[in-house]
């Protein structure tokens, strides 16, 4: 993760944590800071995602794409019919 200004931060963790990070940063070879660094890089990005509005979330537009359409609920029997048309696959 490429780093242009560093800004200094101090903060507080439980007990139980500050253990888990220097095990983990130790078994690693990771410094803390840079594992800390990780973490909140992962955590803002899961936040922009979980905040994305439902309409310009690809996930989300595609609900109820197949609402009304009859055919949709049959289409995991019918998966050869669906992908390949109404002929037989090994011709297409």
């Amino acid at each position: 993760m490429p780093h242009s200004k560093m800004v200094r931060r101090q903060l507080y963790v439980p007990v139980t944590l500050n253990k888990e990070l220097k095990d983990y940063s130790q078994r690693s070879r990771v410094s803390e800071s840079e594992i800390m660094r990780r973490a909140l890089a992962m955590y803002f990005e899961q936040e922009k995602r979980r905040n994305t509005p439902s309409k310009k979330n690809p996930v989300l537009k595609a609900i109820g794409i197949f609402k009304g359409k009859a055919d949709s609920f049959t289409a995991g029997e019918r998966h050869d019919e669906v992908i390949y048309g109404s002929g037989d696959p090994e011709a297409n």
